[in-house]
């Protein structure tokens, strides 16, 4: 799709407006997504939560995501727009990746990143890991959870025996705090499965698939005594975090939720959230 193309579409999808609201950004948005084409990059999916699912059309979805007020939950943040406009095609991509050189290069100068630590009380792992697993140490080592979990105060419990948080679990709630994503107040309703949980020498992990998310995976769980941490990965999109505890009925009741968008830094959703226990599972419908 050329630029002269996008330049056509967006007063179409936007109203004719826009070129005289947002006039300089058009033209910039227009530059970029041009590239992004041209150099066959996918922008990154935003589907973490009840986004929209694209035109899937690269230089249609960047440009018409560029031009948005939010347009930073999009991936187009000014540092990111810097970054796609000036690096090769070949390094495009990591303009979308927070845990990237060329990420940190345009958007990360100057910045200091606070690492996630421990709360005292906490019980030092024995398995040479930081935080009881070394998946979940990978995880909160990306600038984008590094960042959530601060500025969120959300409470990463440390530790490499967690009690067993297996079952099915009807998931919700309502959006507390945010940071270039929904709102306060938008509501989280889902619901999970947690089945096989078991400990590795790298940690212990448990089997989980979401409704209405096709496929299932496994997750590394940290924690110890009563409280736990689940880390939920979504390759190239993000990573939810449930911190809670388990009741003397060995259910969960109530946990703490971090989403984290990790095409950026500073794109993060925190709720707290009930916990219903709806029996048993290994599959989800």
């Amino acid at each position: 799709m050329t630029k002269r193309l996008l330049l056509l579409v967006l007063p179409l999808a936007f109203g004719c407006d826009i070129l005289t609201e947002k006039a300089d950004e058009i033209f910039e948005c227009a530059d970029v997504c041009t590239r992004v084409e041209e150099c066959g990059v996918e922008p990154p999916p935003v589907t973490l939560g009840s986004f929209s699912d694209g035109s899937g059309i690269e230089a249609l979805d960047c440009a018409a995501n560029c031009v948005q007020d939010d347009r930073a939950l999009y991936g187009y943040s000014d540092c990111q727009i810097e970054c796609l406009a000036n690096t090769e095609c070949d390094q495009m991509a990591d303009c979308w990746k927070a845990k990237s050189d060329t990420y940190a290069e345009y958007c990360l100068k100057d910045r200091e990143i606070p690492p996630v630590e421990p709360d005292p009380e906490d019980p030092e792992p024995q398995n040479d890991t930081k935080s009881g697993s070394k998946d979940a140490d990978d995880l909160l080592e990306d600038p984008s959870s590094e960042v959530a979990v601060d500025e969120s105060d959300f409470d990463v419990n440390f530790g490499d025996d967690p009690p067993d948080i297996t079952g099915l679990y009807r998931v919700k709630g309502e959006i507390d705090e945010s940071s270039n994503a929904r709102p306060p107040g938008s509501i989280i309703d889902t619901t999970v499965c947690f089945w096989d949980q078991k400990p590795l020498s790298s940690g212990t992990e448990t089997s989980y698939c979401e409704y209405n998310i096709p496929g299932d995976a496994t997750a590394p769980v940290t924690g110890s005594g009563d409280e736990f941490t689940i880390f939920l990965e979504y390759p190239d999109i993000g990573t939810l975090l449930f911190s809670g505890r388990v009741g003397p009925d060995g259910t969960i009741a109530e946990a703490e939720t971090l989403v984290v968008l990790t095409h950026a830094v500073d794109v993060w959703e925190h709720s707290v959230t009930a916990w219903e226990h709806q029996g048993e599972c290994n599959v989800c419908e």
